[in-house]
């Protein structure tokens, strides 16, 4: 009973050991497909070489661009395979692996396939550190290096253009440098000149200067002169004859009279216009009364003069100071009337 119960035992590690075993076969299996599966996903020509230089795998890529068995290409070096060569490539960067164990690049130019590639090798170790074979990856970068290859052009056809610019620039400094030179002269002489002439202006403007000081002179003397005219004419005479013309006179010695002060009139009328013309709203009488009171009278012999009463000459003074926009400010009115002459 012992031995059979032993026997059990035995049978059932041995079914666990071959279920472990199976699910170790399925994982690998798993792996190993997704292995492939990520292989074959890679775009650029991927191949593993062994120490010979011989294709062990390749990708799904390389297959298709060449139309060839992935089955056939084994033992098949890869020179064979790429470039159509029975031995190595110059510079191989698989052959310089096998050298030194590291990663090597190069660039490559297929003149059959007009194409440009970027061939990369990279070591495979054991545990030992030997080497047991390497990567080789192919990209194709002839779309990449046309690119380059027409921004050199066009980057040595920029340098041309900007020799040609660059001289073309150095004339044109050259032209632009003489005619400096030659503004500068022009511009010596110009200056000269206004120098000249502004001397000249000047002793002219003080020529000027004097002249209009001596035109506003006899100009402020000539209104002067009128203004004392027609002072004089009314404060000095018509007064008089206005007291003559109210006594009783015979009728040869009133159109005598009249003839008087007609022609008085005729000779300050001119003077009178120019004064007039500084106060334009004022009526006849606020002017002959403005008049008498630059001419210095005060309200009382002003009402004497014209024979008015005083109330009158009150009121046509406040009009007149309306008028001239006085009213509301203490400024006085004589000392006013004489700064507008």
């Amino acid at each position: 009973m012992k031995a059979n119960g032993d026997i059990e035992k035995r049978f059932t590690r041995l079914q666990a050991q071959n279920v472990q075993r199976e699910a170790s076969e399925t994982r690998c299996i798993d792996a190993k497909r997704e292995w492939e599966r990520t292989f074959d996903a890679i775009d650029d020509f991927v191949t593993i070489l062994d120490p010979n230089l011989l294709i062990v795998r390749m990708n799904r890529a390389i297959a298709e661009f060449f139309h060839i068995n992935r089955g056939a290409t084994n033992n098949v070096h890869c020179y064979e395979l790429f470039w159509g060569k029975q031995e190595p490539c110059r510079q191989c960067p698989a052959s310089l692996v096998l050298k030194d164990r590291l990663t090597h690049r190069a660039e490559f130019n297929n003149r059959v396939l007009d194409k440009t590639f970027l061939v990369s090798a990279s070591p495979i170790l054991n545990d030992a550190e030997d080497l047991i074979g390497m990567v080789y990856v192919t990209r194709d970068i002839t779309d990449r290096k046309r690119a380059e290859n027409a921004l050199w052009d066009a980057y040595d056809k920029l340098e041309m253009r900007v020799a040609e610019r660059t001289s073309e620039l150095t004339r044109a400094n050259t032209r632009l440098q003489k005619e400096i030179a030659e503004r500068k002269r022009t511009e010596t002489l110009l200056i000269r000149q206004t120098e000249e002439l502004n001397a000249k202006s000047r002793t002219l403007e003080e020529a000027n200067i004097a002249l209009r000081m001596m035109l506003r002179a006899r100009e402020e003397d000539k209104k002067d002169l009128e203004d004392r005219v027609v002072s004089n004419v009314k404060e000095l005479v018509l007064p008089y004859l206005n007291k003559i013309k109210n006594s009783r006179l015979a009728l040869e010695q009133s159109a005598l009279l009249d003839i008087i002060s007609a022609n008085l009139d005729n000779v300050i009328s001119p003077f009178s216009r120019r004064l007039s013309s500084k106060y334009l709203n004022l009526t006849p009488r606020e002017i002959q009364i403005a008049d008498l009171i630059k001419g210095g009278n005060a309200n009382k012999d002003i009402a004497e003069i014209l024979r008015v009463s005083l109330r009158t000459i009150e009121f046509h003074r406040e009009n007149i100071r309306k008028k001239l926009g006085i009213n509301k400010r203490k400024t006085n009115l004589r000392s006013y009337l004489l700064s507008l002459q």
